[in-house]
């Protein structure tokens, strides 16, 4: 059964903020934002302001969601050391975050490269927040 006592809130804005902190970083220009834009085919700059807007907004609530289902994941599952920490973020991504945009991005006619720049963000934001949410009780 899913378990929402004991979820440490502070923890998980804390995880929500590296996560939107690394999102940032990660698609900006001195990240990899001028990779994502080669691969994607969109240019940044190009999108309607209130567009932008939009997106930026659903990825912020997006996030949260995501983080707080992290955290339930991993209150549920008791999980308490590092090593249980790694061991979920890691099923976690493969299962639900590779598995499920592999074939979207590849129908999308995006590539593996594209693929991997979009997965490899959710897999480092998803095994630091699973270890920060694990060990911050």
């Amino acid at each position: 059964m899913l378990e929402f006592e004991g979820l440490n809130l502070f923890a998980i804005v804390v995880a929500w903020l590296i996560a939107c902190g690394v999102g940032a970083y990660w698609y900006s220009a001195a990240g990899f934002g001028k990779l994502w834009a080669k691969l994607s085919g969109v240019n940044h700059l190009e999108i309607p302001e209130k567009e932008a807007t939009a997106a930026l907004i659903s990825i912020v609530l997006s996030t949260v969601i995501q983080v707080a289902a992290l955290a339930v994941v991993l209150n549920s599952l008791h999980a308490t050391e590092i090593v249980d920490g790694l061991m979920v973020g890691l099923v976690l991504w493969a299962g639900f975050v590779a598995a499920t945009t592999v074939g979207n991005t590849l129908y999308q006619r995006l590539g593996w490269r594209f693929w991997w720049l979009n997965a490899s963000y959710f897999l480092l934001v998803m095994v630091v927040n699973s270890v920060l949410l694990t060990l911050w009780k």
